[in-house]
């Protein structure tokens, strides 16, 4: 069943409930690269579907690290060989799903009917494993033509609380050479935060049906 409009009081009311648990995008913890998410909420024996896999590098990653799972890929690509192509084609269910950089590019509701065909095609206590860009660093969102919705931390955790997940954590990421990681983090962290930006690339979330 899709939205036909959006339920602005429920909305508000999760981006809120994020927003005491974050007071500012800076409370939200700093991890490297979303690997590290993998290694920590992925298991062996999962199945792990890829909405908007693209080249399917989220796969590939999984395999590096020596995670035993059933990957499946969908993407409307079809230049690339995915699993599907259609989210209306799936008749079956998985332990995690995983979405990234894809929301968006989509309205704000088609971003909703999205996350709740998502949410239908989850196990029960499974997990969504998704990424925005972070709004707080201007150039994430800006520089691609093909943005259409940007979301503050709390209203993407909102979105996503209102097609049914429970948000179990939330994260930054900022990977860089080792020169500038320390020179961004440690240098000019107090700097950025004073500004009101951030030098993060993307907000992670994982939520649990």
């Amino acid at each position: 069943m899709e939205y036909t409009h959006i339920e602005w009081s429920k909305m508000f009311d999760f981006r809120e409930q994020i927003h005491k648990r974050y007071k500012g995008v800076w409370d939200i913890p700093l991890i490297k690269r979303r690997s590290i998410l993998f290694k920590r909420f992925l298991k062996d024996g999962m199945a792990v579907l890829d909405v908007g896999a693209g080249a399917k590098g989220a796969g590939k990653e999984i395999k590096r690290l020596g995670l035993d799972v059933t990957y499946k890929s969908m993407d409307i690509d079809r230049s690339i060989k995915h699993d599907y192509y259609d989210l209306d084609e799936i008749k079956e269910k998985f332990h995690a799903v995983l979405l990234f950089e894809v929301i968006e590019h989509l309205s704000l509701e088609d971003g909703i009917n999205l996350l709740k065909k998502i949410y239908n095609l989850t196990e029960e206590d499974g997990i969504l494993i998704a990424s925005t860009p972070n709004i707080f660093n201007p150039s994430r969102f800006m520089r691609d033509a093909t943005h259409k919705t940007f979301y503050a931390y709390d209203e993407f955790c909102g979105i996503v609380n209102m097609a049914g997940y429970t948000i179990e954590e939330v994260f930054r990421s900022y990977n860089d050479a080792f020169h500038r990681y320390v020179f961004k983090v440690y240098i000019l962290g107090f700097l950025f935060k004073t500004l009101g930006i951030d030098y993060a690339y993307s907000v992670f979330l994982v939520g649990k049906k």
